[in-house]
Formats: C-alpha cells, sequence, structure tokens
C-alpha cells in the first residue's frame, strides 16, 4: 500500500504556470479558490490493474459543493496547464469522467472516489494517466467563473 504513488504536476502556485486572476494557490495546489487556498489532490492506495484500490482525494474545497473527478492521457500544456475557470486545466486528451462527489463539511472540506478508478478510466497496465478534480466555486471565486480545478496528479499504473 502506497500512501502517495504518484506525482503531483501543474501547481497552481504561480511558478510553473499562472492562475488566471494571480490567484496563486500554495505549492502543489491547484489556484486559490473563494476561500483563498487552493485545492489539494493526491492519491492513495494500489495502483494496480488487477488489486486497485486507488483513491484520489481532494482537501481545501468550498463546503457541500460538487466536483468532477476526471482522467487523462496527457498533461497539458507540457504539465504547465492552460487557464479555465478560476484554475488550470493540467489533464487533457482522452478525457474519462469518473466520478462526481461533494465536499463534505467536515475541517479542510475533502472530497475522495469511492468506484474503482481503473476500471472507471479503462485503465491498462504500464499506462500512465494523470487526474484533476473539477469543482463548483460559487460566491467569492476569483475570477468569477465558478468553477477551479486541482493541482494535476500522474500515476503509471501496474499489472
Amino acid at each position: 500500500y502506497d500512501s502517495n504513488p504518484g506525482t503531483v504536476f501543474c501547481g497552481g502556485d504561480g511558478v510553473s504556470a499562472l492562475c488566471p486572476c494571480g490567484n496563486h494557490g500554495t505549492s502543489e495546489t491547484g489556484c486559490a479558490n473563494g476561500s483563498g487556498v487552493g485545492v489539494r489532490l493526491r492519491g492513495f492506495g494500489e495502483v494496480s490493474v488487477s488489486a486497485d484500490t486507488f483513491v484520489l482525494s481532494a482537501v481545501n474545497l468550498v463546503s457541500s459543493q460538487p466536483g468532477l473527478y476526471f482522467q487523462g492521457n496527457n498533461a497539458v500544456n507540457s504539465g504547465n496547464g492552460n487557464p479555465f475557470g478560476d484554475g488550470l486545466r493540467c489533464a487533457g486528451g482522452g478525457v474519462r469522467r469518473l466520478q462526481i462527489r461533494f465536499s463534505n463539511a467536515g475541517n479542510g472540506f475533502p472530497t475522495s472516489t469511492t468506484i474503482s478508478v481503473s476500471a472507471a478510466g479503462g485503465v491498462g497496465a504500464g499506462q500512465t494517466k494523470r487526474y484533476q478534480l473539477w469543482y463548483r466555486n460559487p460566491g467569492a471565486s476569483s475570477c468569477l467563473t465558478g468553477f477551479n480545478l486541482t493541482n494535476g496528479y500522474e500515476v503509471a499504473w501496474t499489472p
């Protein structure tokens, strides 16, 4: 069981790419949302297509809002992302929707996947996939678009 089996990329910290409204988050998070912080996406568990216990998890969301976990084949703009809403679109190419989850009212407003990520994403052994969470950010949204994204997270799947 690996507590962090992937690699963070496309942080909205203003170093690799600029956030759309100068709304930079902290290191290795997405661009800042209406609460003033970026949402951090990480993965946990076994990234094996035969024994998949892999879970995507995000913290620092805004309260009780929906978010869409999605998978892409590529790291957009060489892993720096492109402006999209209040954030950066980091994962693209052959995009697959994985699961919609609502942020929990708990500490840090977390959310996690509850599905088999490899099955939902049609993943094969030896493939590298990129993940992100696209979430609603109403009210005090930095660029007033009402949505934002996490950092990107890359995983190399094993048999």
